[in-house]
């Protein structure tokens, strides 16, 4: 397909990889890009592009076709909560099929498959499981509606990245914080498979996936194809502020039982969080702002109520989605950081994903290995003022 002369539509465009799609586009030529754009401020990224940014949702219909136009190639890279991954691309593929497109790329993850994919999960062939884990069934489902639709005839390629790095991504600044903050720890000696995909690997096999007739109705792992441990990754960033490795290791390593041991430890979420709400409303402080600011006393009251019933997951995941430092929430026990229960679950698989499938049917080939993809991060983080 001789897509870069046909219009081509992207969501999530302001984030992290949507954002480098809507870079790479136009550095292919592609002469016709519509963004879709949920908040105007979060587009500075894409704004300086000739790109056109088109205001919607993938929760409204309306507005979404509207933004889409008449696109041909539609990238789907936003994202959404909860249930709303799945609605969101349930409405975006309606649109596209309405609209007659001719290439859909869905951006899933490899998640589908767990925090901590099962070994055998290495292929694509391996069926996605439920995990319990909300975002990842969330993700699971929306594949299956790819599945669905492009069985009906409409032209859908599944991508399923990794731990996707480069520069802009969270996965380097957050870290880099945790580091400097020393709330940063290597869990079982940092053996736990990374599964490493630097976006621009990443967005060479969106490309593929839109010229690929062979890719359609499939699904793809996408990685740099490399044996990347979370020690690799998080050493190399500790490399960055200077915390050399010379002789004796210096981030902090506990074992994957020690966390577990410490959080089946803790009370419950209800005693636990009726325990700290009791300590917050004897404060001599909180009491004070209750009688100044009745109103907004109400509001934080009932906001405190419905964040204690989240489970601790879901309450990382919103503090990671609003900006929050995850710092603010780090446990510690006689004075030793004890990461939390997403991160042990994420750093702890020990499945390497095989990316033998998209080398074969798409011609994928990281171009980036990871100590390229590492040394362009730091100079990003070095220019945006993190280092």
């Amino acid at each position: 397909m001789n897509w870069q002369h046909k219009t081509v539509f992207v969501t999530g465009a302001t984030g992290f990889i949507g954002g480098r799609v809507c870079e790479r586009l136009i550095q292919a030529g592609a002469t016709d890009v519509r963004a879709l754009v949920h908040t105007s401020k979060n587009a500075a990224r894409i704004g300086r592009l000739p790109i056109q940014l088109c205001p919607g949702s993938l929760l409204d219909q309306t507005s979404l076709r509207q933004a889409m136009g008449n696109a041909k190639v539609v990238i789907h890279c936003g994202l959404g909560i909860a249930r709303g991954i799945v609605k969101g691309t349930g409405n975006l593929l309606e649109a596209a099929a309405s609209a007659g497109v001719e290439r859909v790329v869905h951006m899933s993850t490899a998640a589908v498959y767990g925090l901590t994919p099962r070994p055998g999960s290495e292929t694509e062939e391996t069926p996605v499981p439920r995990t319990g884990d909300a975002y990842c069934d969330n993700k699971g489902e929306a594949e299956k509606l790819v599945l669905r639709f492009a069985s009906r005839g409409l032209p859908a390629v599944i991508l399923r990245p990794s731990i996707v790095y480069g520069p802009y991504s969270a996965w380097s600044t957050r870290l880099i914080q945790e580091l400097k903050d020393s709330q940063a720890a290597l869990i079982d000696g940092g053996n736990g498979a990374c599964n490493t995909t630097y976006v621009d690997n990443l967005v060479d096999a969106i490309f593929l996936a839109i010229e690929s007739e062979q890719a359609v109705g499939r699904a793809f792992f996408i990685t740099d194809g490399e044996r990347i441990t979370w020690g690799d990754f998080i050493r190399a960033h500790a490399r960055m502020i200077g915390q050399e490795m010379t002789g004796e290791e210096t981030i902090p390593d506990i074992s994957s039982q020690e966390i577990r041991s410490y959080y089946a430890s803790q009370p419950g979420i209800l005693v636990g969080s009726v325990k700290a709400a009791g300590q917050v409303l004897r404060s001599r402080e909180f009491r004070q702002m209750l009688l100044r600011i009745p109103l907004s006393a109400r509001a934080l009251a009932g906001l405190w109520r419905w964040s204690s019933s989240l489970d601790e997951q879901s309450r990382t995941r919103l503090r990671e989605r609003v900006g929050v430092r995850k710092a603010a929430a780090m446990a510690t026990q006689n004075g030793r950081f004890i990461p939390d229960e997403v991160t042990l679950a994420t750093q702890t698989g020990t499945v390497f994903f095989s990316i033998a499938k998209a080398q074969n049917l798409l011609g994928y080939q990281p171009r980036i290995p990871f100590r390229q993809g590492i040394s362009l991060v730091e100079q990003w983080l070095r220019f945006a003022n993190y280092l």
